[in-house]
């Protein structure tokens, strides 16, 4: 071997150079992990342009993607919007409950919906937003016609009151709805992750396997700030007057 210091040769079980006289216990350790890896590297087999070019598409490739259901995705834009109409009908007419209630229900019921409507429509997570606030408008506007038809009172707001309260109702169904979407998109990029984990291997890859869990780490903190956001702007909205917001 050769030493650090003065390039002078050395013999191999060597702890201090005979020449500079500097003390290799410290840096011979390191060394010969350094030459391990250099061996390993050179035994591994050499990896070709086009497999490095194809390896970012490599995971679709591997997973068929499944094809869009267009028919489940509109069941499960639909039954939100029935399941609130029915429930306001039941809670503020047939039983006479507390409103309280139906915000309850109308916070709670579009988010299961809004991840079984993102696995069955299978749309980017922003494509997702307007099919989720045209539900909860229209969800609102049939609880106001229903009102109308029963009590008599007029279809559309009447001041600026009520067209606050109408919009903040529809903005926590809607928020609701996105939430499970959000829910179906980071479980969709988690799945993305690990197939290219499998199929990173060998010693090249170790260095992008880390920048892609720093990555990933990064995105999740991010993701969780979105779901946080979405989550309590949907409970405050349709809350707040309960609240005394």
């Amino acid at each position: 071997m050769r030493c650090p210091y003065c390039v002078s040769e050395i013999p191999d079980e060597a702890l201090v150079c005979a020449v500079c006289r500097r003390d290799l216990y410290v840096v011979k350790p390191l060394l010969e992990r350094i030459a391990a890896l250099e061996a390993q590297l050179a035994a591994a087999p050499a990896v070709q342009p086009a497999e490095a070019a194809g390896a970012d598409v490599a995971p679709q490739e591997a997973v068929a993607e499944p094809p869009r259901e267009w028919g489940r995705a509109l069941a499960c834009w639909l039954a939100p919007l029935l399941l609130l109409l029915a429930a306001h009908w039941l809670i503020v007419f047939a039983y006479d409950a507390r409103v309280l209630y139906l915000r309850i229900f109308a916070l709670l019921v579009p988010l299961p919906f809004g991840f079984a409507f993102a696995r069955a429509a299978r749309l980017p997570f922003a494509w997702g937003l307007l099919p989720a606030f045209a539900m909860a408008a229209a969800a609102v506007f049939g609880m106001s016609g229903v009102t109308a038809a029963i009590d008599g009172v007029p279809l559309w707001p009447q001041n600026m009151v009520e067209v606050r309260e109408f919009v903040e109702f529809a903005a926590s169904i809607g928020f609701s709805f996105i939430t499970g979407l959000w829910v179906r998109s980071w479980l969709e990029r988690r799945r993305e992750v690990w197939l290219r984990r499998q199929r990173a291997v060998g010693l090249s890859a170790v260095n992008g396997q880390q920048m892609t869990e720093s990555l990933t780490r990064l995105n999740d903190i991010g993701s969780a700030v979105v779901a946080f956001a979405t989550t309590a702007f949907s409970i405050y909205t349709g809350l707040k007057d309960f609240l005394g917001g």
